[in-house]
């Protein structure tokens, strides 16, 4: 059986060169010791909404994530905690949300992810008192407020099977039954193969039996470089999950990059060497989070991070007055929601 922190191990993840090699310490601190600037008011962002010109996304908010800074990046946080923006709650713990982006366009409905589901996964917070957990359990209330029942989602893009991304895909008490009964459902090959493999089973942040079984009759093959829907474009971004994908996703004044858990914090693409604890695969993550700050650098893209804290929807800029030797460093701002 798989236990409730597997997934937060180095279990089934290769190593990445720096690893266990960088500054002494540096994988045992706790957010007790963060540095100076690490400001500490984050906190899960609300559901909001991006007319993109044809195409509407809306955030749909599924729950929160906390997780010691510490033990999320292994290798060290203080690049994360020292980037100038805010990722931290007042007790130190870094915040994610967790939840589900709508796209709406004239002709379809289409959820990217699902969120987690109506559960709590407890994470290891191993020398601390401070709880740490994904939790859902609202995105079908988003999804009212936003005025769309399930049965019109007609489509669902996941850029990867983890659990806090394919919760909904299922509901009732044995989670059997199909939550949105006339959607198909696309998922890459590669993160399909994985999932359903020996190695996939183990990992207790994983899909479970019955959303893969949900998912199987009606998967559709997903290709990067390719639109499952009009107007949206998978984007190869394998590392965190060997078959994981960035969706772009064009209107007719604005384009946006939902990056799905390519980037989980904002700060990691102010610091994109960090190692994140449940990348497979560390050093393509690295290079995937190295070539989607290049890609955002110059601001054209709106960055959608469905896990970031405060604001999912952000754009790029330069920095001034965080960090004067890296002045120049992309940085992301919240975007107001149009």
């Amino acid at each position: 059986m798989r236990g409730p922190c597997a997934g937060w191990s180095t279990r089934g993840r290769r190593r990445p060169p720096s690893e266990g090699r960088g500054r002494p310490g540096a994988g045992d601190r706790r957010a007790a010791s963060h540095p100076i600037g690490a400001r500490m008011t984050a906190a899960p962002a609300p559901a909001s909404t991006l007319d993109l010109g044809g195409a509407v996304l809306t955030y749909l908010p599924d729950g929160e994530f906390r997780a010691e800074p510490g033990i999320a990046y292994p290798t060290g946080s203080d690049d994360v905690l020292g980037s100038g923006l805010d990722v931290l709650d007042a007790d130190g713990m870094l915040v994610l949300s967790i939840g589900a982006v709508l796209v709406t366009t004239p002709r379809h409905r289409v959820l990217i992810d699902t969120g987690i589901g109506d559960r709590t996964i407890a994470l290891p917070r191993p020398g601390t008192t401070r709880d740490a957990f994904m939790r859902g359990g609202g995105l079908l209330q988003s999804l009212a407020a936003a005025g769309v029942a399930p049965e019109e989602i007609d489509a669902i893009v996941l850029t990867h099977l983890h659990a806090d991304h394919v919760g909904w895909i299922g509901s009732g008490l044995d989670g059997a039954q199909a939550t949105f009964p006339n959607a198909e459902i696309w998922v890459t090959d590669a993160e399909w193969s994985h999932w359903t493999g020996e190695e996939g089973a183990a990992d207790a942040v994983g899909p479970r039996a019955q959303e893969l079984a949900l998912i199987g009759p009606r998967r559709r093959v997903l290709v990067p470089g390719t639109e499952p829907i009009p107007g949206i474009t998978a984007v190869d971004t394998a590392g965190h999950t060997p078959g994981h994908v960035a969706l772009e996703v064009a209107g007719a004044r604005s384009r946006a990059l939902v990056l799905g858990d390519a980037v989980h914090c904002p700060a990691e693409l102010v610091r994109p060497d960090v190692v994140w604890a449940g990348d497979l695969d560390p050093t393509s993550a690295i290079r995937t989070r190295h070539a989607l700050r290049d890609r955002l650098a110059d601001g054209e893209l709106i960055v959608v991070g469905p896990h970031f804290p405060d604001a999912v929807f952000r754009r790029t800029g330069t920095a001034t007055g965080v960090e004067e030797a890296d002045a120049a460093t992309p940085r992301l701002h919240l975007l107001d929601a149009e």
